[in-house]
């Protein structure tokens, strides 16, 4: 277990998933409903689900490499 700061999104490997997400499928783009929005960001995510070496690559990140161990 690591105790992280109260407020620390740069230490959270779970924000570069957000950051990919927002930077490669929903960012600058607008949505009519929220379902459409849910609907793509559950396929982003299924698609990420099979690229591993991507997700590896956000531990590879200096600011998580804590993570790692």
């Amino acid at each position: 277990m690591f105790m992280l700061p109260g407020y620390s999104p740069h230490l959270n490997p779970d924000e570069l998933v957000w950051n990919d997400l927002k930077n490669h499928t929903i960012g600058k783009r607008a949505f009519h409903t929220v379902g459409q929005l849910r609907e793509l960001v559950h396929e982003h995510l299924e698609w990420m689900r099979g690229m591993p070496s991507l997700i590896r690559s956000f531990f590879e990140e200096p600011s998580v490499q804590y993570a790692k161990a």
